[in-house]
């Protein structure tokens, strides 16, 4: 899942439709335009644009807002008895209907929206085979750390755990950084069946900071990509 997929472009360039239609009006004249029509019309959907393309929070909350905002201008508009025309109405609502529906998918909002499924894509991975001490319920398991980064691991194990479950972690270092063993609290956040790929990918939850240094220093330094 690190390609976005067409689809998530093209509901995204949808609401290029909103500057489109404001720069048609203005070049003909139909109406003064305020600060605000300018900010509607042209500033959030460009955000909006960008935030949903560059897959962020900010793309997310940027949509609801303009929903909100859009659909309050329209029903003013058009239920105020100025007679306007019936189509931009429609093609708001078909542009509302098609984007809501898409990105407020579970699918899609949780994997491209939830900062708590990002974090192994925001931070580089690497390759390796140190032992991995594992606690959960004070059940002691000692799966392999597959890779890591400076936000979590995978780990290969048949000890597969449900998703959201709390660990507690130690990697042993081979070579002492400041803490000879890694410890710290680990989240499930994703569980892979596959035959062969059979394990969990682990968030790291807010280790003590010569933990954290320890972690950046050896995935920068003494891990081979």
């Amino acid at each position: 899942m690190r390609r976005r997929p067409i689809s998530l472009f093209i509901c995204s360039l949808m609401f290029l439709y909103f500057p489109v239609e404001f720069c048609s009006r203005a070049l003909s004249n139909q109406g003064n335009f305020s600060g605000i029509d300018l900010c509607l019309s042209v500033i959030v959907p460009i955000i909006l644009l960008f935030g949903l393309i560059r897959v962020s929070r900010m793309g997310w909350y940027t949509l609801v807002a303009l929903v909100a905002l859009w659909g309050f201008r329209d029903l003013h508009t058009y239920y105020d008895g100025r007679g306007a025309s019936l189509w931009p109405l429609l093609a708001h609502i078909l542009i509302y209907v098609v984007s809501l529906v898409y990105f407020i998918n579970p699918r899609i909002r949780h994997l491209y929206f939830d900062p708590k499924m990002r974090w192994w894509r925001i931070k580089r991975r690497y390759e390796t085979h140190l032992p991995f001490i594992m606690n959960q319920a004070e059940h002691w398991h000692y799966p392999i750390l597959r890779n890591i980064s400076e936000g979590g691991c995978f780990i290969e194990t048949a000890h597969l755990l449900d998703m959201n479950s709390l660990i507690e972690i130690a990697i042993p270092l081979p070579v002492p950084l400041g803490v000879p063993v890694i410890r710290t609290q680990g989240e499930v956040r994703w569980v892979s069946k596959n035959p062969l790929r059979h394990g969990m990918g682990v968030q790291f939850r807010a280790p003590l900071p010569e933990h954290q240094r320890a972690i950046k220093e050896y995935v920068r330094k003494h891990v081979l990509t």
